[in-house]
């Protein structure tokens, strides 16, 4: 297996002030609940640099998919990305802090879209236990896997739970910032678990062909708070509260943009830079 990319002390310390950590977070679950949190509660999930990319010439690779880029990414302009690069950063994040972490891919069940590699996760063990720490999921707090056991996070507005499966592998229950009626499932493989920053790579450049992604042809954004969950989809804002309510809100285009900057931290060069949804194509909102 490839060996993964490191992330340099001073990138580190970068990431670690502007997530609010002002101390190395213990190698212990506190102190792996403290990163994953501040994490959570500060990388969005978006497609905004993958939207750019399909806008220019499309002769590089993705953008994001090397952690380092991605974290001077988001440093610089509030991105995040989809799941491969924002839990590849996780990843990187966590390895680079002491934490034993890799990466594992399964299916994300979304009709049409059910291929068995399509999204990127992270595992990290402590004790002996693992640990699913899901950057896109984002449930601020990490879910224990464990064989034959069905594990849960709590109950609050970004609880998430795991249910055993065949063959060793669980089927991971989650809520969207746009339905909080019928959960989510995340389905881990055992046969992508572990797989490294390659495959990585690979599986994210597949998402570039029509009918792999969601994520190809609209704005799409969202970030989690403590106590909320703000998604902005083409020019549709939903707000989920405490008490799980959703609130609907179509923009015009000089309010999308605020909202980009003032409520999501995006930078207004990056906003700018945005070009426009294209219409009919599939799309999360």
């Amino acid at each position: 297996m490839q060996t993964d990319p490191t992330l340099s002390p001073d990138l580190v310390g970068k990431v670690l002030l502007k997530l609010g950590l002002t101390d190395r977070p213990s190698l212990d679950l506190a102190g792996l609940n403290a990163l994953y949190a501040a994490y959570c509660g500060s990388v969005p999930g978006d497609n905004i640099q993958k939207r750019i990319w399909f806008a220019g010439d499309q002769t590089s690779s993705l953008p994001g998919g090397e952690p380092s880029e991605f974290f001077g990414n988001w440093l610089a302009h509030g991105t995040g990305g989809t799941c491969f690069p924002i839990n590849g950063g996780m990843c990187a994040l966590a390895q680079s802090l002491g934490f034993d972490s890799h990466r594992i891919a399964g299916s994300m069940l979304v009709e049409g879209f059910t291929h068995s590699d399509n999204h990127g996760s992270v595992l990290i063990t402590l004790d002996g236990v693992d640990y699913l720490v899901d950057a896109q999921i984002a449930a601020f707090k990490v879910l224990p896997l464990m064989a034959g056991t069905p594990t849960s996070t709590g109950e609050d507005l970004h609880d998430i739970s795991a249910v055993p499966i065949g063959g060793g592998g669980f089927e991971v229950l989650w809520y969207s910032g746009v339905n909080r009626e019928e959960p989510k499932t995340f389905r881990t493989r055992r046969e992508y678990d572990p797989v490294d920053h390659t495959f990585f790579l690979e599986a994210y450049e597949r998402t570039k062909s029509k009918g792999r992604d969601l994520f190809n042809y609209a704005l799409y954004i969202c970030r989690r708070f403590p106590d909320s969950i703000v998604t902005l989809g083409r020019k549709n804002k939903m707000t989920v509260g405490p008490d799980n309510s959703i609130t609907k809100m179509e923009l015009t285009d000089a309010e999308r943009k605020r909202v980009l900057v003032e409520e999501f931290g995006l930078s207004e060069e990056i906003v700018e830079a945005l070009p426009p949804d294209v219409p009919g194509e599939v799309a999360l909102l």
